[in-house]
């Protein structure tokens, strides 16, 4: 699988990431689950749930960034949450969408990639 086929998440819950996975699988799409951001490799596309470990998530964005900056990088929490998705968006974070929207736009995004790709 090329770098182009796999995107990475950052966060602990066993649910989002198994509707991330879900939706990503069927168009061959590889995820990478980690809970520190220094164990993700480089990929264009990277979600960080910041459900959890709020601080620790919002400062992760911003190393993501530096270390990829042109990774797409999505924050995803409650859908409630508009103070801290404006966070995540100034620590560097491309989108920050609610937990129900992450399947969709993760799919969103990947398929407009690869469409891209496979136009050039």
């Amino acid at each position: 699988m090329d770098q182009a086929q796999r995107v990475a998440l950052l966060g602990t819950d066993v649910l989002l990431a198994s509707r991330l996975r879900s939706a990503l699988s069927g168009g061959g799409v590889g995820l990478i689950e980690a809970t520190r951001d220094d164990l993700l490799p480089p990929v264009p596309f990277l979600f960080v749930d910041l459900n959890h470990d709020l601080d620790t998530r919002i400062e992760a964005i911003a190393r993501l960034r530096s270390r990829n900056p042109s990774a797409t990088i999505v924050g995803f929490c409650n859908h409630d949450e508009k103070a801290l998705m404006r966070r995540a968006v100034a620590a560097g974070a491309d989108h920050a969408v609610a937990n129900r929207s992450l399947p969709e736009t993760a799919l969103r995004l990947v398929g407009h990639a690869a469409a891209r790709d496979h136009r050039e």
